[in-house]
This record gives C-alpha cells, sequence and structure tokens, in this order.
C-alpha cells in the first residue's frame, strides 16, 4: 500500500465534500468514534483514529459520513497499522438485524469446517462461497439479503465488507483508502444499500382507534 500522504488525502477529502455538498472535518471533534465502538471493525487493535471525515447536515432522523479509519495491531515485538476508508449511515428509517459480511478466506473456511458461523443461501452459491455472513438472528438476516440484485452486486464486487444493527450502518474494504472517484463510488453504494434496506424494514401497524367514552 501506498504511503499514507495526510495532506494530499485531505485535498482528497475536500474534494468529496464539494462534489457531494457535505462538510468537510479536518478530524472527529464530536466523538463519532462513540456511534461505532459496536462494530466488528471498531473493536480490533489499538490506537483508533477518524481523520479527516466529511460529513451530511446532522439531524436527530439520520446522518451519513465518509471517512479514513486507522487501528494498529501489535504483537509486542512487530506492529501494522491497518487504514480504511468508511462509509457509515445512522437511519431511522433502518431496523437491520445485527450481522456482519466480510469477503471470505481460506481461514474463514477452515473455521466453518470446526462449526464457525457462515450464513449461505443454496440459491446463491458464488455468493457463498465468495463471503462469509454472520449474526445473531439468522432468519431476519436471510429476508434482508435474499434478494437478486443485492447478490448480483456483491458476486461481481467481491471485496466490499459491510455490518449493520438497528439504525446503524457501515461500508469498506479492508485495509484500503480509496482514492478520490471510488470513494464518491463507495457513498453511492452505500446510499442505494441502505434505501433498499429501508424497504425490507416492517411496516409499524397501529392498534384500531378506539370510540371515545
Amino acid at each position: 500500500m501506498a504511503r499514507y500522504n495526510a495532506a494530499s488525502r485531505e485535498e482528497e477529502l475536500r474534494a468529496c465534500a464539494n462534489a457531494l455538498d457535505w462538510r468537510f472535518k479536518p478530524e472527529d471533534q464530536s466523538g463519532m468514534i462513540n456511534w461505532l465502538k459496536d462494530f466488528k471493525l471498531f473493536r480490533k487493535g489499538l490506537r483508533p483514529r477518524i481523520m479527516p471525515m466529511i460529513i451530511t447536515r446532522e439531524d436527530d432522523l439520520e446522518f451519513t459520513t465518509m471517512f479514513d479509519y486507522t487501528y494498529t495491531i501489535s504483537n509486542g515485538k512487530a506492529s501494522r497499522t491497518f487504514r480504511q476508508t468508511v462509509y457509515f449511515r445512522y437511519s431511522k428509517t433502518l431496523a437491520l438485524p445485527e450481522f456482519v459480511m466480510v469477503p471470505e478466506t481460506w481461514y474463514h473456511r477452515i473455521g466453518t469446517y470446526f462449526g464457525m458461523q457462515d450464513i449461505d443461501f443454496i440459491e446463491y452459491p458464488e455468493f457463498s462461497q465468495n463471503y462469509l455472513l454472520q449474526g445473531k438472528d439468522e432468519d431476519y438476516i436471510r429476508y434482508h439479503f435474499n434478494h437478486p440484485e443485492m447478490i448480483r452486486f456483491f458476486d461481481t464486487q467481491g471485496f466490499y465488507s459491510l455490518e449493520g444493527m438497528n439504525y446503524l450502518m457501515i461500508l469498506y474494504v479492508h485495509n484500503v483508502i480509496l482514492p478520490q472517484e471510488q470513494a464518491l463510488q463507495l457513498v453511492h453504494i452505500g446510499n442505494a444499500l441502505h434505501d433498499f434496506f429501508v424497504k425490507k424494514t416492517p411496516g409499524i401497524e397501529l392498534p384500531p382507534a378506539q370510540p371515545l367514552i
């Protein structure tokens, strides 16, 4: 991976902010990391840091942000820093199951052989081979993912990682800082996934009105 250049990266994300009509923030001053601590990605390693970031206008119902996130893994003798560009969506129109979807590797396949969870779809064998999908409520996860268009997209883009829980969702490519055009594409894909999941959100049915006494 190319050396991370903070100055040129700031220019790239400022350009992304202008293209999206978002706001640029040079660093996380509002405690964004606290929104993320329950995601698997943000439970890894040491010295987690968000810098820089761009964000839509926040309100109580939803906001969207994209940022570069770094953390370090150390074994006492050596350390390695991971950097990735992350799309984050908070939306009260979502009702996601808690799930993690990552590209499947050989050690995942060994793990599933010994009983590690991997939610597969008989009707989508290529997706099931390419991705590890895990979560507590398997039926509800299947309900959200069981759609040909979504499966077809991830079949052709076998490098994305996606996590969701309740009102929150993140999308990223592990240990990859996306350049400007690909970062903008990440936002568009994240927005499309949000809109797809919103359609899966069960409608809220109010009880019938009772006559006044």
